[in-house]
């Protein structure tokens, strides 16, 4: 293996002792440092040539809006100055990084230039590491200028800047500038962390790291009697299916009970509306007996014991879930051609053994035996669609594609075709690449065609229209974007190459 030193000498590795061999690492650590420092330098740079204008308002956060609103936040902290909207895509398209790393990227230079001075000037003379002092900046983006300056300077003062130092003072920062955001960790939570959230991995990777298996995590804060109600409807259907033959452990029947409560077809579930009276009031008693799926009463909660005080207790019906029927998720899978052929049989006897990998438009990758699993569950609402010629060319004479146009673009183009940009074709937007003119205004026909359709997410294609960026589809289904600037880069199916230098 051939290496080239910092006086850009070859040299060949195996051919190093040990002591040539640190000082080689030692001269690379120099030069990583000076490397995120050139690149924090010339963030900042660009940054403070791209002020805001009339015309150009300053960039936010946001994806969805193309004009900031006040609840937008700004990209960097108290008393930097602000960016203008898209200029922070073309140096994270110049940079080969994705929009939210671009944004960081400028937001920690401006805070490190102008919130944190003197940490900025270690620096700049190599003495802290660019990416420690990028993570400094974004623990501190949300204090007050006044409070960023007075961490500065006692940080600074100390001489030190390992990490227990630093967390010292930035805690100390926060009691004396913030106190609001000093909270008690004894406070218990309240409605305002309530929420649901869903991570399917890999479903984009925006969406977080890989994975396979159509595993999904679902976290929720709520009302406490409310999940606890919830909490005892997984338990009762795992127990019912614990007495029905199922050997997998009580958590694994509770994440499977979901798909039992939720699923279309009738399942047993816990009533807590309807429940035994013994005066025709509705009112229950605590001694109402909970039915298990084959009918045999069993005394209080089966698994739980008796429901707790202020809790109406249940009994089992076989009716559908709780959640009505028909609740529809739409969901696209994409198998290979002999799994399709084995999808014209009886979806129990697809014969997929689980070792193969299928696509999906929304839940990203997941095992056939997964497949076969949802099919066999959900058998009566599965569709097997005729394949989508992708070589379609058909034309229509108005703006908005037909069904059949909208969905060969997205299987076509499986995410949007911005430079770098990775986030989901189905949740983008189609664009039409030669701008869309009515025919009443003199628009030609045949503009709404797949050739001239692509996916672009909401911010990208916001840019394209506003930002003076343009770009066309080549014969082979790549994608040439220029800038502005006149920079080019080449979007293909395996990635993004920058190609403002090549002949």
């Amino acid at each position: 293996m051939i290496e080239i030193d910092a006086r850009h000498q070859p040299y060949e590795v195996s051919d190093l002792d040990g002591g040539t061999l640190l000082g080689f690492l030692a001269e690379n650590r120099i030069v990583e440092l000076k490397a995120i420092r050139s690149k924090l330098r010339l963030a900042y740079q660009w940054a403070i040539m791209h002020p805001p204008t009339p015309d150009k308002p300053k960039a936010v956060v946001g994806d969805e809006t193309l004009f900031p609103t006040d609840c937008e936040d700004r990209i960097s902290g108290d008393g930097t100055p602000d960016v203008a909207l898209f200029a922070v895509e073309e140096l994270a398209a110049s940079a080969g990084i994705s929009r939210a790393a671009g944004f960081a990227l400028v937001a920690d230079a401006l805070d490190l230039v102008h919130r944190l001075p003197l940490l900025w000037a270690k620096v700049e003379a190599l003495e802290v590491p660019g990416w420690n002092a990028r993570r400094v900046a974004l623990l501190t983006r949300k204090l007050s200028y006044a409070a960023a300056r007075w961490f500065d300077d006692h940080l600074a003062a100390t001489g030190l800047t390992g990490w227990p130092t630093i967390e010292k003072w930035l805690a100390m920062a926060i009691a004396k500038f913030h106190p609001e955001l000093v909270k008690d960790p004894t406070t218990p939570r309240g409605k305002a962390d309530w929420g649901v959230w869903l991570h399917h991995p890999h479903a984009g990777h925006e969406e977080g790291a890989g994975g396979v298996a159509g595993t999904s995590e679902l976290q929720a804060v709520g009302d406490s009697l409310d999940l606890t109600r919830f909490m005892d409807l997984l338990s009762v259907e795992a127990e019912t299916m614990r007495r029905l033959g199922d050997t997998d452990d009580v958590n694994q029947r509770r994440a499977k009970a979901i798909g039992r409560l939720t699923d279309d077809t009738d399942q047993p579930t816990l009533d807590y509306a309807s429940t035994d009276s013994t005066d025709g009031t509705g009112a229950g008693s605590a001694s109402s007996d909970v039915a298990a799926a084959g009918g045999e009463p069993v005394l209080g909660n089966p698994v739980l014991g008796n429901p707790g005080i202020g809790v109406k207790p249940g009994r089992l019906v076989t009716t559908p879930g709780p959640f009505g029927r028909r609740r529809g998720l739409r969901v696209m899978a994409h198998v290979g051609i002999a799994d399709l052929f084995a999808l014209g049989l009886d979806p129990h006897e697809l014969g997929l053994d689980g070792d193969g990998i299928a696509s999906t438009d929304r839940l990203g990758q997941v095992l056939t035996g997964q497949l076969r699993d949802w099919l066999a569950r959900h058998g009566s609402l599965a569709t097997v669609t005729p394949v989508v010629d992708l070589n379609r060319t058909d034309a229509v004479d108005r703006h908005d594609p037909p069904e059949w146009m909208d969905t060969l673009v997205r299987l076509r183009d499986p995410h949007c075709v911005y430079p770098n940009c990775e986030r989901s074709s189905w949740d983008a937007d189609l664009d039409h690449i030669d701008p869309y003119l009515p025919p009443g205004e003199g628009g030609p026909p045949g503009q709404t065609r797949p050739d001239n359709l692509a996916p672009l997410c909401r911010r990208h294609h916001l840019m394209k229209t506003h930002g003076r960026w343009r770009y066309r589809r080549a014969r082979d289904g790549t994608y040439i974007w220029t800038s502005q600037h006149g920079r080019t880069w080449l979007v293909t199916p395996r990635g993004t190459h920058d190609t403002t230098n090549t002949s």
